[in-house]
């Protein structure tokens, strides 16, 4: 059964951050699934916690914290955002149509965020879940207490790529260097069809044959005498 689109358009210059989300969710409240917000102007802390499958779309820069706490949008922002894009999201989807800055998908336990511009640092870190691709490089530790998840960068990555990462996986397309209980390992028929599938629904244009993968070294790197991953 096709879902009828039900659309709202709101001006974000006319509204406060708190007004802002307030409206994002009474027009949620009134089954509207495609928002439309203008003149975002740089606000933090907007659409935040929303917990209904729907098209929320940003037009221009937008502040930090953007999509904290989403729990089933699909959010696509045509403009930079600041930091900790997606902080602690646990469904739906996060698209950058530009850069974003330090700490993006923090604590991050389900969904995916996409960044198809450069990421600051901190990206990733204490993941628990999520899927995170960044079209384009990131600064350093990047997956750092990483315990789940996917975190994949089509270029460069910094210093302390995966430092004291516990679990999940790290893609890199480009060059890295590998933090403490990080090691590097090939990827496998799985890692190739993983990428490959992400790549393709998300338009990246990237071969998967340049990709290495970061796992982590032990999995109790913090106490006692460490258990090396198999």
């Amino acid at each position: 059964m096709q879902t009828t689109i039900s659309k709202e358009t709101i001006n974000a210059k006319d509204f406060s951050t708190r007004e802002l989300n307030v409206q994002v969710k009474k027009a949620l409240s009134e089954e509207k699934n495609h928002i439309l917000l203008e003149s975002t102007g740089k606000l933090d802390s907007i659409v935040v916690g929303l917990n209904k499958e729907a098209d929320i779309v940003l037009e221009g820069d937008v502040g930090d914290f953007v999509g904290a706490l989403n729990d089933g949008a699909r959010i696509e922002i045509h403009g930079n955002t600041g930091r900790y894009v997606g902080d602690n999201m646990t469904a739906g989807e996060i698209i950058v149509k530009g850069t974003a800055e330090d700490g993006v998908g923090f604590g991050t336990y389900n969904g995916t965020i996409v960044i198809y511009g450069d990421a600051g640092n901190a990206v990733g870190q204490l993941n628990k879940g999520g899927t995170i691709l960044i079209n384009g490089n990131m600064g350093d530790l990047a997956g750092l207490y990483m315990l789940s998840g996917e975190l994949i960068v089509t270029g460069d990555a910094g210093v302390d790529t995966g430092d004291w990462m516990i679990g999940g996986s790290i893609y890199v397309g480009g060059s890295f260097q590998t933090g403490t209980n990080a090691q590097v390992d090939e990827l496998d028929l799985a890692d190739k069809k993983k990428l490959t599938d992400l790549f393709k629904k998300y338009e990246i244009n990237a071969d998967v044959e340049d990709f290495i993968k970061l796992k982590p070294k032990n999995l109790r790197p913090f106490y006692g005498k460490p258990v090396e991953v198999s």
